[in-house]
């Protein structure tokens, strides 16, 4: 996708923190049904979402752009009657936008289930499978967002990271909001 296509698809994207820092962004504590109303609601022809959230147990201390993810939280958002806003079983492949931000690393997040913290040892397989960080929000929004027909652009956040402000600019000028 040229940079020119990728701009117009994320003009007027969704944005949602979870990390209650950056400024413009929809700030939500936690996964929820505020969430997924929003993607499920949204009348406005937006299908692109940019989601930032917590991180822990990574290998990097800088921000973090997803570009795939591993769901071993237990749980799946989807369960339940289908909502007929999508395919019954989402192909999520393909869904995250891995080419932007270009003072980030690329990687795979880990949806782990709420408050669980990996162990020394069970970081080390985590990173043995190809795990970069672990985040609690991110994988359940990017498979409700798959659900939807969205794409996304998923940053993680190191703990006690921020984006730069060179980053908070690519950011602004991708979604045309500032």
């Amino acid at each position: 996708m040229s940079a020119q296509d990728m701009k117009a698809l994320f003009k007027g994207a969704k944005l949602v923190d979870f990390t209650g820092k950056q400024a413009g962004f929809v700030h939500l504590k936690k996964f929820d049904r505020e969430f997924v109303d929003m993607l499920r609601d949204c009348k406005d022809g937006t299908k692109a979402v940019v989601v930032i959230d917590h991180g822990f147990g990574g290998r990097y201390d800088s921000p973090m752009v997803v570009r795939d993810h591993v769901n071993l939280s237990g749980n799946n958002p989807l369960v339940g009657p289908n909502n007929p806003i999508g395919e019954r079983f989402p192909i999520v492949q393909g869904i995250y936008f891995d080419d932007c931000l270009r003072e980030a690393n690329r990687g795979v997040v880990a949806g782990l289930k709420d408050n669980a913290k990996p162990s020394d040892e069970e970081q080390q397989a985590l990173r043995e499978i190809g795990v970069d960080i672990c985040a609690y929000n991110m994988v359940p929004s990017m498979l409700v967002a798959a659900h939807a027909g969205w794409k996304v652009l998923g940053i993680v956040l190191p703990e006690n990271g921020s984006l730069s402000t060179s980053q908070i600019d690519e950011l602004k000028a991708l979604t045309g909001k500032n």
